[in-house]
């Protein structure tokens, strides 16, 4: 049986912007990610933080209406327009690591990925621990659902969003039971013209469009949307998982325990971190095609990132070590840097002219 494994990062644009400028996660005021209203009228609220959602701003409103809400509630509000780019670069980094994790890998939007999580069954503790390792590496909050198929698996991992695990695990046989209870609107598939027109008939949850017959469905909705109406309100779902290569990568990061500006201290740190991915490298029987260098300000948080295509693919630490102070030259503007990370990307199999050794030289 095949298990699957869905990702859903918790608030991705308003946590990457909580990443890149830490001070808004003890904010007070209704923090909006989207464009001024004020400015350009016609925006939409992307996320938004807890203050903001306790009014009732949620993805999708119109800002406009978002500001009003704000303000009939005594709320002050600040607008963070939208960084596409960088939550980009953040998927990437989070789409690489489960690539190092599962079988097989599809992501479905910047946000949400689908794995085969065959390998390890429908035990929470490695889904707690790959979780642990997404905060530790990028320090995105995600959710997961575990399921015997893609459509649960996504569901689970909305339930799991108010877990304190941030897990829930659906096991098998279990999906109708599970997805009785959940209100109709949560179904996949549902949208609000369809809702309504379910409420009219007394369903308002999962188990009553479940327990409706399919000739009734089919002829409410036709065929197609009716037939799927009665599977997925049962839990029953046959798609596969469109897995695509992962473009995995390997990184190491350090936080220093003072801020620091000295060139051989960094200098050192970028050597060892060389080194480490470079032993991964050599376990995995890879060599990578770029290098890259991940860089965090002391004082404002900033952070940046930079990266590079080697000559050549490579598992040297030498070169990889060289090739990110080559960076480090041109982007380092010499501000205290607080963290730092290397990080080899664009993986691949060593030519027969590379093939690694089986221990590090």
């Amino acid at each position: 049986m095949t298990v699957f494994l869905h990702c859903d990062v918790d608030k991705m644009f308003y946590a990457v912007e909580a990443l890149e400028r830490p001070d808004l996660a003890s904010d007070t005021r209704a923090v909006i990610i989207g464009s001024d209203p004020r400015v350009a009228p016609r925006g939409i609220v992307t996320t938004a933080n807890a203050v903001a959602r306790s009014v009732g701003i949620s993805s999708g409103l119109s800002t406009a209406i978002a500001l009003r809400m704000a303000i009939q509630h005594g709320l002050e509000t600040v607008f963070i327009p939208p960084r596409h780019h960088l939550y980009a670069q953040y998927s990437r980094r989070l789409m690489d690591l489960l690539g190092t994790e599962s079988l097989a890998l599809e992501q479905r939007s910047i946000d949400e990925a689908a794995l085969d999580w065959t390998q390890h069954g429908f035990a929470v503790e490695p889904v707690s621990r790959l979780r642990q390792r997404i905060l530790d590496e990028i320090g995105l909050s995600v959710s997961f659902g575990l399921a015997a198929n893609l459509l649960v698996a996504k569901m689970a991992s909305e339930v799991a969003k108010a877990e304190p695990s941030h897990v829930y695990a659906v096991q098998p046989g279990d999906e109708a039971a599970f997805l009785a209870p959940l209100p109709i609107r949560a179904l996949v598939g549902v949208g609000p013209k369809s809702e309504a027109r379910l409420r009219t008939f007394g369903i308002t949850s999962i188990g009553d469009l479940a327990d409706r017959p399919l000739p009734w469905l089919v002829d409410l909705f036709g065929g197609a949307y009716g037939r799927y109406l009665q599977r997925a309100s049962r839990g029953q779902d046959d798609s596969k998982l469109n897995a695509a290569p992962a473009s995995r990568s390997i990184s190491s990061e350090h936080t220093f325990a003072h801020d620091t500006v000295d060139r051989a201290e960094i200098w050192r740190m970028l050597q060892a971190q060389a080194r480490e991915v470079t032993d991964r490298l050599r376990e995995d029987g890879v060599v990578a095609g770029e290098v890259a260098i991940k860089v965090r300000y002391g004082v404002s948080f900033e952070t940046i990132t930079r990266q590079q295509r080697l000559v050549s693919p490579t598992a040297d630490p030498a070169v990889l070590a060289a090739g990110a102070a080559a960076l480090m030259r041109r982007a380092w503007t010499r501000r205290p840097i607080r963290l730092i990370g290397l990080r080899a990307a664009r993986l691949e199999a060593p030519s027969p002219a590379e093939q690694l050794p089986l221990l590090p030289a």
